[in-house]
């Protein structure tokens, strides 16, 4: 998931403040932004956000010689660097962090030596680092971490790692969440969400996935979501036309869930279809759809939907359909950003209280230039939700059409080789609460000017989508009822992102069968742990 163009020397000024901070912020109308640039950081990155306790917040993002590196906030405006995390030796751009209730941080990072997560973990706001185990599998990509409530048995935070395999989805491609019960110290073997004959499970066949979108648990009852896009047929991923390798144009959305007990059962995960436009021919993955849930439990989609089928991702708008907690039926979709001219991209989503919803995503405009957009939405289940928008800076984040920054470059009967052949754009960026519901966004601009870096987009005013005070115990949400739209079609019955590689078939088994022998190992490590013990 990271650009194939070379990375530019960057030449800003140290901690770019791009709009003034307002004294005191006001809690009504509009959202406003103060955004800032971090001080060495490169804009060849896929940044990522959390907010700790006590509102500290927290980024990680690559420096301008590809290491990640994490910086700390107490404000959103002011960021210093912290101690780089150990055991880097090729860093990609996958990178991600979340926060635990005690203050713990835990960071990951995509290394290229063993195509593996190197993960490390901090209990003095980064000061020092400690290795976690159980997350260096071979051929994995894109990692995605989500914390949930403690576990039972030790009392500490249990913690989820979503990723796909890379090379082996050519032969067999799944997703696979492994389950942390000590605060993301050790995970455990990690289990396949999609299992045969299911449709999810034969859409993600023929490695007709992007990969994950993103992982999310609803912090009461512990309810684990995964959510990623596949390209699918009438018989699954594999009959899809034309064919594409590496980067997929998904058609579908799944939401896959399990309760916090189950996520290590194979075949405990519930897919269930929360956007289905194959039929349509349009595109619904540039490159990611992500979800998230509200604070009454109510589940939401965030995803750009193309004019036209692949390889044109050209005009696309951003939509949004959501569901209850059990996932049994969808919403139409909403518009938050309409479809024409250059487009949309890259959506990003998080939910306050019960149908309130911010989002970030990108905006194209004249001359094919692309900026780094906000929208609100606080009566997202209605049956007429209202959006509110705003540009988050002046900085070019990207220079292109919509469907060169996603790697398709060529069309007609040679977008095959899209994949192997043409460079694109980051695709992940970070997206956070703090604990009185202002949003925090961290994006790249690697638009090849001066101004490339990563930057961080605070909201400093204007209305929230959590009404309680910061620091402070939120008044408990008013649950809003979904609005019974009819239901999206149901699925039919039965049955990586980084560059490409290029790479035959046989490395492919090959990676495949690194992968069972780690997972062995990890279990036969597990069984004498568990002996001495």
């Amino acid at each position: 998931m990271r650009r194939t163009a070379a990375v530019l020397a960057l030449a800003v000024p140290i901690a770019l403040a791009l709009a003034a901070a307002p004294a005191p912020a006001a809690t009504t109308g509009p959202p406003s932004f103060v955004t800032t640039l971090l001080d060495g950081s490169s804009g060849s990155s896929e940044p990522r956000a959390t907010v700790a306790p006590k509102d500290l917040r927290y980024v990680v993002t690559n420096a301008k010689d590809g290491t990640e590196v994490v910086y700390r906030s107490p404000d959103g405006r002011a960021w210093t660097k912290l101690t780089t995390p150990p055991d880097q030796t090729q860093p990609t751009t996958d990178v991600d962090i979340v926060s635990m209730p005690s203050g713990r941080i835990l960071t990951s990072e995509l290394d290229f030596a063993g195509i593996n997560f190197i993960t490390a973990y901090s209990d003095d706001q980064g000061k020092t680092w400690t290795g976690s185990q159980g997350t260096t599998y071979a051929d994995t990509d894109r990692q995605w971490f989500a914390v949930g409530p403690n576990d039972p048995a030790t009392g500490k935070p249990r913690v989820y790692l979503l990723f796909h395999n890379l090379l082996s989805g050519t032969l067999q491609h799944n997703m696979f969440v492994a389950t942390s019960k000590d605060g993301g110290e050790t995970f455990d073997p990690p289990v396949p969400v999609a299992t045969p004959p299911q449709q999810d499970y034969l859409d993600l066949q023929c490695a007709d996935s992007g990969g994950p979108s993103n992982i999310f648990t609803n912090s009461k009852t512990g309810q684990v979501y995964v959510v990623f896009g596949t390209r699918s047929s009438p018989v699954g991923g594999c009959a899809a036309q034309p064919v594409e390798i590496n980067v997929v144009a998904a058609n579908r959305v799944w939401v896959v869930t399990a309760a916090a007990a189950d996520t290590e059962t194979p075949g405990a995960w519930t897919p269930s279809l929360a956007v289905d436009d194959t039929a349509a021919g349009r595109i619904t993955g540039m490159q990611l759809a992500p979800g998230a849930v509200d604070d009454a439990g109510n589940v939401y989609v965030a995803y750009p939907e193309s004019l036209h089928d692949y390889p044109d991702y050209n005009g696309a708008a951003i939509k949004v359909v959501h569901a209850a907690a059990d996932l049994k039926t969808w919403s139409k979709p909403f518009t938050v950003a309409p479809s024409g001219g250059v487009g949309n991209i890259l959506p990003h989503i998080v939910a306050g209280e019960a149908g309130k919803i911010d989002l970030a995503y990108y905006t194209g405009a004249a001359g094919n230039v692309w900026y780094s957009e906000s929208a609100q939405v606080l009566d997202a289940l209605s049956s007429a939700p209202h959006v509110t928008t705003k540009r988050l800076s002046s900085v070019v984040v990207e220079k292109g059409t919509a469907s060169e920054l996603m790697g398709a470059c060529m069309q007609g009967t040679t977008a095959t080789l899209n994949g192997f052949a043409c460079g694109r754009s980051t695709d992940v960026n970070g997206i956070a609460l703090d604990s009185c519901g202002n949003l925090l966004v961290t994006w790249p601009a690697q638009a090849g000017l001066d101004t490339d870096a990563t930057y961080t987009s605070q909201q400093v005013g204007g209305t929230r989508v959590r009404s309680g005070v910061c620091a402070a115990t939120a008044v408990p949400p008013t649950v809003v009822k979904p609005v019974a739209p009819p239901p999206a079609p149901a699925p039919s019955a039965g049955g990586g992102n980084l560059p490409a590689t290029g790479a035959p078939a046989a490395v492919a088994l090959l990676a495949l069968l690194l992968l069972s022998l780690a997972y062995v190992l990890r279990r036969v490590q597990l069984r004498r742990r568990s002996t001495l013990t």
